[in-house]
């Protein structure tokens, strides 16, 4: 099977040996039985190795890296394909990826397709210096920027539009020094005046953390509330996670990477700020620090897909965008305009139903589709750029090309500098038999 050609010439890689050797230069070629010919600055002529020799190569980057795909096909061998499918007809997939190229899968070997895997889009990440942000009207300086963090002593606010879109996620690290009064409020009004306004508002003081939802029009409404005060945490340091969806109202808070819960605001409209704000409360003698700002657009569909359950694998699944399962039978995939539609036959329906891809998260493949996970049976994992791998009993290196024998889809060629890794699967020994 030929798929894609990717123009490339020998590319860097760093190659960990048996023991604690480790080489590096341009693989100029692979053959079949894994010797690899390099081109080593420590060497004038080409480094012959052996496959029993090399544990892992590591390719670096040549040039642009390929677009990945916002999809994934994971096989029964728990290989993944970062492809995009582009229809299904009696039973072949069509998939295509400038990785690989386009062709056909047999549905038998899919255990699930992957849809809408969207990379996290950043929006601010810092802060770098003070240049955008603006001091409170005050004019109190209490901010100002100190070695990749902005630190305050005493009263005062520092703010800034950020452009938030409808669903982010907000990433920052908060140090203090005795006791900390701090507030990280977001989704606000960019050129906000006065106390009170439409926005979220997360706050940490002696009595706890909490998140709360202020209005121009009623008192601050708690959406979260956590009772873990200063003292519980000897760093004096937390890092913290907010995740906002404003189309339905939701949010999810994670504490030093734990998540602590999944909360709703009750309060009409949802605030539909795109500025932030940090508001120090407490004394000049409280030094406190705010760093690691991160805000990324966020696409709760990749999320899910690490928390979707296959069911009982008999019949397909299909879960859609905001976790509507339906089971019965994936019967064709077509493409319409610019989409994809998904033609799937329910067993509570009489007619199928026909989503665009846009609503569709995850299909399960019944039956033969479901994961079996190979034996290690030696060969190769190869690293696929766009988050993919593929275990292949063979894998030859040309000048531009991969070639490859995988188990399920045969003789496969595509371009090299889809190629992140390889790394040897070794055979296990064999037990010795005791008299």
């Amino acid at each position: 099977m030929m798929l894609g050609m990717a123009a490339s010439t020998a590319l860097a890689a760093d190659i960990s040996m048996m023991g604690d050797a480790k080489l590096s230069g341009e693989i100029t070629g692979m053959a079949s039985d894994g010797t690899i010919t390099l081109l080593s600055p420590i060497s004038e002529k080409p480094l012959v190795l052996s496959a029993d020799q090399v544990k892992r190569v590591a390719f670096g980057n040549a040039g642009a890296s390929p677009e990945a795909p916002e999809q994934r096909i994971e096989l029964s061998n728990g290989d993944i394909l970062p492809v995009r499918v582009t229809s299904m007809v009696a039973g072949l997939i069509q998939v295509e990826s400038s990785v690989l190229g386009a062709f056909g899968i047999p549905r038998a070997v899919v255990s699930s397709l992957q849809l809408g895997i969207v990379p996290k889009k950043v929006v601010y990440a810092g802060p770098k210096n003070i240049q955008g942000w603006s001091m409170d009207e005050s004019g109190n300086q209490a901010w100002n920027y100190e070695d990749g963090s902005f630190v305050a002593r005493g009263h005062g606010a520092l703010s800034r539009d950020v452009a938030l879109p409808k669903k982010f996620i907000l990433k920052f690290t908060f140090r203090w020094q005795n006791q900390p009064n701090f507030q990280f409020c977001f989704a606000q009004p960019p050129m906000a005046k006065g106390v009170r306004q439409d926005r979220y508002i997360a706050e940490f003081s002696g009595s706890g953390f909490g998140v709360f939802r202020e209005a121009a029009n009623r008192a601050r409404t708690p959406v979260i509330l956590l009772a873990r005060s200063p003292e519980q945490m000897a760093k004096q340091s937390m890092k913290v996670e907010i995740r906002v969806d404003r189309t339905r109202g939701l949010l999810e808070l994670f504490i030093d990477g734990e998540l602590e819960g999944r909360y709703t605001d009750s309060v009409q409209p949802i605030p539909a700020g795109t500025g932030i704000s940090l508001v120090n409360q407490g004394t000049i003698e409280s030094r406190q620090s705010v760093r690691s700002i991160m805000i990324l657009e966020w696409d709760d569909r990749g999320d899910r897909h690490r928390s979707e359950e296959r069911g009982d694998g008999k019949t397909d699944s299909l879960i859609g965008r905001y976790g509507e399962r339906f089971g019965g039978k994936l019967e064709s995939i077509r493409r319409e305009g610019a989409s994809t539609v998904y033609v799937f036959k329910s067993d509570f329906q009489k007619d199928p139903l026909e989503l665009p891809e846009e609503e569709v998260s995850t299909v399960f493949m019944g039956g033969e589709g479901k994961p079996s996970q190979s034996a290690a049976t030696g060969g190769l994992i190869v690293g696929l750029r766009g988050q993919g791998s593929m275990r292949v009993s063979t894998c030859v290196l040309e000048a531009d090309s991969a070639k490859v024998e995988h188990p399920l889809l045969g003789s496969l060629e595509f371009g090299r500098a889809g190629i992140s890794s390889l790394e040897r699967i070794w055979k296990p020994k064999p037990q010795p038999v005791n008299d």
